[in-house]
């Protein structure tokens, strides 16, 4: 079980590391790619990373000594993720649309 844990972990890491640089290059509004295909996670955070959504971003930080290298990592992190700029808009879709007008209409009518 223990060198199972430490493949999950090896992944998790990998995981993060590409998330980093997804978000570094999302910040750099002059790239031109940003490599979200590397992980599955980058992947499916596609649309919530600079993308047409409000992201929060929860920082759990520890305040023992012990954890201060981690606490560290995780406050960079939190201040790239900063630097991300989203522009959320309203998803409309063209029948839903349609279909409310015409209803308000009918709703005039009678």
């Amino acid at each position: 079980s223990e060198g199972i844990t430490k493949k999950e972990a090896m992944y998790i890491n990998q995981s993060l590391t590409f998330l980093e640089q997804v978000i570094i290059a999302v910040a750099d509004r002059k790239r031109e790619h940003v490599p979200f295909r590397q992980s599955k996670l980058t992947h499916v955070l596609k649309n919530s990373i600079g993308g047409n959504c409000n992201t929060v971003m929860i920082a759990n930080i520890w305040g023992e000594s012990a954890q201060l290298e981690e606490t560290i990592s995780t406050l960079r992190f939190g201040t790239r993720m900063m630097c991300v700029a989203n522009e959320p808009l309203q998803n409309v879709h063209k029948q839903w649309y349609q279909r409310r007008v015409r209803g308000a209409q009918c709703v005039k009518i009678k």
